[in-house]
């Protein structure tokens, strides 16, 4: 199991950024590792809400699903997801600052199978992956504050 942790500061308000995060079918807007993002079913961010995401993995896309597991607003949501030998567990939790909100993203990400054995030596592909996705989260949300 890897474990990541990457945190940043907007001037957004707390809301607005709970808001827009919260809502993973724009996941794709913001991750440069998801090509493409949307909700199945009706209905907005919710306990049991369901996404479904291609996520980059190399040089393929892959599918994956993603489920929202809790969901406190604006303060914490928690999501995981699956597919392709790939298990994630996504916790995003939000504060205010004195001038705007601190987001905290924190996942832990296991692989299964035959990429479970090589799964040590991706630590610094992981970290890059957090590190493009919270910039690009930080891009979005600093363009609407």
């Amino acid at each position: 199991m890897t474990k990541l942790h990457e945190s940043l500061e907007t001037s957004l308000d707390r809301e607005a950024a709970f808001g827009y995060v919260v809502d993973w079918s724009r996941q794709a807007e913001w991750d440069p590792n998801t090509t493409s993002a949307r909700r199945i079913g009706d209905g907005g961010p919710e306990v049991g809400a369901r996404y479904a995401l291609e996520v980059k993995m190399g040089r393929r896309s892959v599918p994956m699903e993603y489920v929202i597991t809790e969901l406190v607003a604006p303060e914490r949501v928690v999501l995981v997801g699956e597919g392709s030998g790939v298990w994630t567990e996504d916790v995003i939790t939000f504060s205010e600052t004195g001038s705007g909100t601190r987001v905290d993203y924190e996942a832990e990400i296991k692989l299964n199978g035959l990429l479970g054995l090589i799964q040590p030596l991706l630590g610094r592909a992981f970290d890059g992956i957090a590190k493009g996705a919270v910039e690009g989260m930080k891009r979005e949300l600093d363009a609407r504050a």
